[in-house]
């Protein structure tokens, strides 16, 4: 219906109306059944149909979005403070929750129904700074126009099939956020409130089974999603546009990328790098054996997903492609191929879950710059691993994004448990983190001398010393 509305409407007065519709609904509360997605995939199906141009669209699309959540933050803003008059304790803890978390609820609001309305307000509300809050919204603002507004037009396909397949998209997207939510939400309370699990009998049967009970709900429910939101649809298309981008060099590394890091090798670092920081606490006098186990706890849940994934099993393709021998340089593993195929989506879930996990072992006690530097290179190394997969063929896209996705649930998960318990119990992690502090003091103070001696060398450049001449002595005659 909104296409055959905006289908019968000159070019200008289709801009004006996608415009009107973006920017409501997250201006107003009433935002929240306009159908302003669907008027900017339609504003794409216009601009592939030739009726405006493409490049307008994806700017009116951003600008509307930018300007809807600026309003939408003003409102919020001028509410607040007679809302926080009434129950002001409660507003400080959601102003301290909102400082930590605020930034991200903002970048990703844009992109969920209803979110796009109530984040901004909620921004608002708890005092976020109108700086922070637009250099989150502004570029999300256009990465979600320039995302609607440019796949329809590049799909050029029918329009209901496309807005059902957004549709399902976005609420696929919308129950794993709540998911993540709920799982985050439940392991810092798990973290926080060991002891309860004590009274009903043992806590380490009751927590081990637990951790099993939900892993197994995970495995189920994750590829249930994924399946809902229709991108196994996309498989088949995928896998065909993969094998016309084979190379020699693109197969071997992706062959090598796929098989040479695996999730045993990670878990294997990981106890490591938690063994080493229960050794360096226990030379200073602050734990004491038994903190060793302790110390492997979060080790302990990525083996239970493991256990769970093997026990449900990811189907293969059901054919298994190769390159032409002919136009191969290298060994072809055909021998080993179906059976690499049937661990493929496997080993994509515990792989993720072990990046997850050594990037928070590693960058939990360092500043935030080299804690973005852990993550980044965490998440490149599940993507690299995974996208291998897809690309030699070898895991269906949906399978495989499903498998990611299960992985970083769980990374999440194990996190939550385990961040509140070891920042109380491990003295090792002030430490660490005076040690980078210290570290970066130490830079900084030789980039300074550095600098002042480069200033200084003119000034104190050796004179050379002035050669006097004795006069020829005078001798008689």
């Amino acid at each position: 219906m909104v296409d055959e509305f905006l289908g019968g409407l000159p070019p200008l007065l289709v801009y004006a109306v996608v415009a009107l519709l973006v920017a409501a609904e997250s201006a107003f509360v009433a935002g929240l059944v306009l159908p302003a997605a669907t008027a900017l995939i339609a504003m794409g199906l216009l601009a592939n149909a030739g009726v405006v141009a493409v490049v307008p669209a994806i700017l009116v699309g951003a600008l509307a979005a930018v300007l809807g959540g600026s309003l939408a933050y003003a409102s919020g803003k001028r509410t607040g403070p007679k809302l926080r008059a009434r129950r002001p304790e409660r507003w400080e803890r959601a102003d301290r929750l909102f400082q930590r978390y605020g930034g991200r609820a903002v970048f990703l609001g844009q992109w969920l129904v209803g979110a796009r309305t109530l984040v901004p307000r909620l921004a608002g509300l708890n005092g976020m700074p109108y700086r922070r809050f637009a250099m989150r919204q502004m570029p999300s603002g256009v990465l979600w126009s320039l995302w609607m507004v440019g796949a329809s037009y590049l799909a050029g396909a029918s329009y209901h099939v496309l807005a059902a397949r957004v549709g399902q998209a976005g609420g696929a997207l919308a129950v794993f956020a709540a998911m993540v939510v709920g799982l985050v939400l439940a392991g810092r309370w798990f973290g926080r409130h060991p002891g309860r699990w004590s009274r009903l009998g043992s806590s380490v049967v009751l927590s081990l089974g637990a951790l099993t009970v939900l892993a197994i709900v995970l495995v189920l429910v994750v590829p249930l999603v994924v399946r809902f939101s229709g991108l196994a649809s996309a498989d088949a298309a995928v896998a065909f546009w993969a094998r016309g981008q084979w190379t020699s060099d693109g197969y071997l590394f992706a062959l090598d990328a796929a098989t040479t890091i695996e999730w045993p090798q990670l878990l294997f670092v990981a106890a490591l790098v938690s063994l080493g920081s229960w050794w360096a606490a226990r030379r200073r006098g602050r734990r004491d054996a038994a903190g060793m186990l302790l110390a492997l706890g979060p080790v302990v849940p990525l083996a239970v997903l493991v256990l769970a994934v093997n026990w449900k099993g990811w189907s293969p393709p059901e054919v298994v492609f190769f390159p032409p021998v002919t136009e191969f340089d290298g060994p072809l593993p055909v021998a080993a191929g179906a059976r690499l195929a049937q661990l493929a989506g496997g080993s994509v879930a515990p792989l993720a879950a072990a990046c997850g996990l050594l990037a928070w072992l590693i960058g939990r006690h360092l500043p935030r710059s080299l804690r973005t530097v852990v993550w980044a290179a965490a998440v490149t190394l599940a993507t690299v691993s995974a996208g291998s997969w897809v690309y030699l063929g070898w895991s269906r896209l949906s399978e495989t994004i499903a498998a990611l996705l299960l992985g970083a649930a769980w990374a999440a998960l194990n996190a939550a448990i385990w961040s509140g318990r070891l920042d109380r119990e491990d003295p090792a992690g002030p430490a660490v983190a005076a040690l980078v502090r210290r570290a970066r003091g130490w830079i900084a103070q030789l980039a300074v001398q550095e600098r002042v001696g480069a200033l200084l060398v003119p000034f104190h450049e050796p004179r050379k010393p002035k050669v006097a001449v004795a006069p020829a002595e005078r001798r008689p005659l």
